[in-house]
């Protein structure tokens, strides 16, 4: 019977030991993510434009954007690899879902997504205020991303 109560009590031990592990593991993530929200103005040549909210999870060396005009509608999805140095773009809606247009926007996210991994590329410019603002300029196809920090006033 003794046998049997101390097998119990180190399965206890056990127990509340794994689940502490779990909840310093999980906390240590939550603090490895970091998340960004912007009001974002993208204006394309011949008076195209999109504006609203951009969501950008980065954990590591990888990281998420998602990007939703001021209706409520997915403008594109992207992921970032670290590794390759490339985005990847998902769930573009159709007036920018053409193969020439999609590499020109993945190619300027990867500047958004890690600005200072790589070098810049020819007619690009890009700027990062102290508030937090970025400006990438694409001379060759004259867009302009624009990406303002949405400060949440909390009582």
């Amino acid at each position: 019977m003794t046998h049997f109560l101390q097998s119990d009590k180190m399965k206890g031990r056990i127990c509340s030991w794994l689940l502490m592990s779990l909840l310093t593991f999980g906390t240590m993530m939550v603090h490895a993510q970091e998340l960004r929200q912007y009001h974002i103005h993208v204006s394309f040549p011949k008076g195209g434009a999109v504006s609203g909210v951009c969501v950008v999870r980065m954990n590591g060396g990888e990281g998420k954007m998602s990007v939703i005009n001021e209706f409520g509608i997915k403008v594109f999805d992207a992921v970032y690899s670290d590794d390759k140095s490339k985005v990847k773009l998902f769930n573009v809606i159709a007036p920018l879902d053409k193969w020439y247009i999609r590499r020109v926007i993945a190619k300027d996210m990867c500047l958004i997504f890690h600005p200072d991994g790589r070098k810049m590329p020819k007619r690009r410019v890009f700027t990062y205020n102290d508030d937090g603002s970025m400006t990438l300029i694409n001379k060759r196809f004259d867009i302009v991303y624009q990406l303002h920090p949405i400060d949440y006033v909390t009582e």
